[in-house]
C-alpha cells in the first residue's frame, strides 16, 4: 500500500479525469507509474529524439551542418523578438 500527497490542482485534475473516463484514481496512477517505469528503464537510444529527415536537401548542401544544432536554444518566438523586437507579431 502506498499513499501519495498531491497538490490540490493535480488532485482536482485527476478527479475530473477519472470521472470523465469512469476510472478510479488508483487505476490511473498505477497505469501512469507503470508507463513511467518502463520509459525510465529504456536505454537512452530508445528515448532519444530521432534525427531530422534531411532527404529534401542535397548531400552537399551547406545548411545540413546547422540543422539540429540549436535543439536547446531559443524558440522561434524568442528569435523573432531578438531579431525584430518585442512587437514582431503585431500588425
Amino acid at each position: 500500500m502506498l499513499s501519495v500527497r498531491l497538490p490540490e490542482a493535480t488532485e482536482r485534475d485527476l478527479a475530473q479525469f477519472c470521472a470523465s473516463r469512469k476510472l478510479t484514481k488508483s487505476q490511473v496512477v498505477q497505469e501512469a507509474l507503470a508507463e513511467y517505469l518502463v520509459t525510465a528503464k529504456a536505454p537512452a537510444s530508445q528515448t532519444a529524439v530521432p534525427e531530422p529527415d534531411l532527404s529534401f536537401l542535397a548531400p552537399d548542401d551547406p545548411i545540413r551542418q546547422f540543422i539540429g544544432t540549436a535543439k536547446d536554444g531559443p524558440s522561434t518566438d524568442e528569435w523573432m523578438v531578438i531579431t525584430r523586437g518585442e512587437e514582431w507579431d503585431k500588425p
